[in-house]
């Protein structure tokens, strides 16, 4: 969970929901229909418990109690797969209702009766909208001219903060979720490594209608939710594509019953199509996002206590309880050593590369950061940890770091004459000097204004992917002149919150003397009703408030951002457009043709 001073990358408005019900919707056909009372699935007659709880009939079917809302019992009636449509360019997924204004804090969508009150009103139903058009945006100057000739030097994905959470960890604070101080409990959080897959499989179709490999995928941190093994473990396992992920924790639970119709039963995923690169964000080394581990919040995490209050499965709906729970040694949270060898070890399929970007001896004395080469002789990534050693949502960099490791590699791309981009979590305006999350100033950590200085004077360095605030954005970072004109930082939302969205990056190199990167926002589409479910409830979290609005203006989605090649790299730059495929896919295949 973000903490106040950085929370608005993961929540939205507060106040009172507006009560108002939309008197129609329109379906995923065009339909325009009254707005159904919602359909749980939930008969009216029941039993009463030894405690003195109504328990529903159709909670006890077959000799199983139903713990969940069978999925399918949750869909608006009619139809409900949207006609495949990956790129945004073409179609998009937008909401049927109107948005409140104001949210009311005392109807939580992760409940079962906020649930209820937001999809009797219509706010987890989308439909199929109009393509986005393409922007070009030339903050930094160059050449206008139209080029003769262009070549496609690297085509890949970025996405980020996926959020994978182990949603029965005692370490979960989801007893403390509201709409000011949000993601405790997002009410989609189960279903997250199922829309992975469907991520993966939707990028796979891409690359057969392109009949062209993406190069790799770069994934901006927040992997994991708590740093935890279990949480790396699943992710890896999604990515690799393994049989039989079992996103399970504590007790073995089934809460519907028989196989492949709950978030807890066992699936096959789909795996990335292409090597995908690992760079660390703050949930992914400390716990929620907050607390550096230590030995007693190991203990915690491994141990059967919930102070934060944690979903329990064993109950209708999985209501957040505190208390006891069931312990479970897989939920250990890692330090940054123990991250890079799970890469090495635990995946040993899929694309690879092997350690996923970190090489067999990484030196980690300066963070969890590496250099690789893409295009050898041409491209250079610069995979940056930013994440804060003492603590706290936001990232921190000391003069340790900046002198031992980023210095030095900014120096050595200049000499070799290659382009160069950097991949972190925390953008330029979530980094600090504080220690933890509200300390005192550390002596030693490198200013926003300094940790930028440096980097706009080094010329091949043309770009800085983020993620972190979970928002669509793109800024010009500019220099000091024109010769050092500065580069783009691109951060491309997140899974885990509406519109759940990557980006598709292609870098092409012109003959006027410029570089585009082509950016392309691309949704995921969907086979089954669990997948389905994830967008719904995503998209009620928030329509009703409870989560914050990611999806960036025009200027921030789809984009051709331009740029002058750096004069230390033009030659590298100039003799690999001669050789790259001059078909631009962003300009092809993502627009249908």
């Amino acid at each position: 969970m973000e903490a106040p001073a950085d929370a608005r990358a993961d929540r939205g408005a507060t106040g009172d929901a507006d009560a108002s019900a939309p008197e129609d919707v329109v379906d995923d056909l065009g339909v325009i229909e009254d707005v159904p009372p919602a359909d749980t699935g939930i008969a009216d007659s029941g039993v009463e418990t030894d405690s003195g709880v109504f328990v529903p009939d159709v909670m006890f079917r077959d000799g199983g109690r139903l713990l969940l809302p069978r999925c399918e019992d949750t869909e608006p009636a009619g139809p409900n797969n949207l006609d495949p449509v990956a790129s945004t360019l073409l179609g998009t997924v937008i909401p049927v209702a109107t948005r409140v204004s104001v949210a009311n804090p005392l109807v939580n969508p992760s409940s079962e009766s906020g649930e209820l009150d937001y999809r009797m009103r219509g706010l987890d139903r989308f439909r199929r909208g109009p393509g986005e058009n393409r922007v070009v945006r030339r903050d930094f100057g160059g050449s206008t001219a139209t080029p003769s000739v262009r070549g496609s030097l690297s085509y890949f994905v970025q996405i980020s903060d996926f959020q994978l959470t182990d949603d029965e960890s005692p370490t979960r604070l989801a007893a403390t979720d509201n709409p000011l101080i949000g993601a405790g409990n997002r009410p989609q959080e189960a279903y997250i490594p199922r829309v992975m897959s469907a991520v993966n499989r939707t990028l796979a179709s891409l690359e057969r209608r392109s009949m062209r490999t993406f190069d790799f995928g770069v994934f901006a941190g927040d992997c994991a939710d708590s740093a935890q093994l279990n949480e790396l473990r699943w992710f890896i396992e999604v990515m690799d594509g393994h049989r039989g992920v079992h996103f399970d924790s504590g007790a073995d639970d089934d809460p519907v019953p028989g196989p492949n119709n709950d978030p807890k039963d066992p699936f096959d995923a789909a795996p990335f199509p292409a090597p995908w690169l690992y760079v660390p964000g703050n949930h992914d080394v400390m716990i929620t996002g907050l607390s550096v581990p230590d030995s007693s919040n190991r203990a915690t995490a491994a141990g059967d206590n919930s102070v934060g209050g944690t979903r329990d499965y064993a109950q209708y709906y999985a209501p957040v309880v505190r208390g006891r729970v069931v312990p479970d040694a897989n939920r250990r949270p890692l330090e940054r050593a123990e991250i890079v060898r799970e890469l090495f070890t635990h995946s040993t399929s899929g694309e690879g590369p092997v350690g996923h970007g970190y090489p067999m001896t990484p030196d980690l004395r300066f963070g969890a950061h590496y250099t690789r080469d893409l295009i050898p002789g041409v491209l250079r990534m610069i995979a940056f940890d930013t994440s804060d050693p003492t603590g706290g949502s936001k990232g921190l960099i000391r003069r340790s770091v900046v002198d031992g490791f980023l210095r030095p590699e900014l120096e050595r791309g200049t000499r070799d004459g290659v382009l160069m981009f950097m991949v972190s979590h925390h953008p330029l305006d979530s980094i600090d000097r504080q220690n933890g999350e509200i300390g005192l100033p550390v002596s030693d950590a490198v200013s926003e204004d300094d940790l930028r200085n440096l980097i706009v004077g080094f010329p091949n360095m043309f770009m800085w992917m983020v993620g972190h605030q979970h928002v669509v954005r793109i800024r010009a970072i500019r220099g000091p002149d024109a010769a050092r004109p500065g580069f783009w930082e691109v951060q491309s939302g997140s899974i885990a919150d509406w519109p759940s969205q990557g980006r598709i990056v292609e870098l092409v190199a012109n003959d006027n003397g410029t570089l585009s990167i082509f950016g392309t926002m691309i949704d995921y589409d969907t086979m089954d009703c669990m997948e389905r479910r994830f967008r719904r409830l995503t998209l009620m979290d928030f329509m009703s408030g409870w989560a914050g609005d990611h999806r960036g203006a025009a200027q921030d989605r789809n984009v051709e951002l331009v740029i002058p090649i750096p004069p230390a790299a033009r030659t590298a730059v100039m003799n690999a457009m001669m050789r790259a495929p001059r078909r631009i896919e962003s300009e092809t295949t993502l627009r249908g043709m």
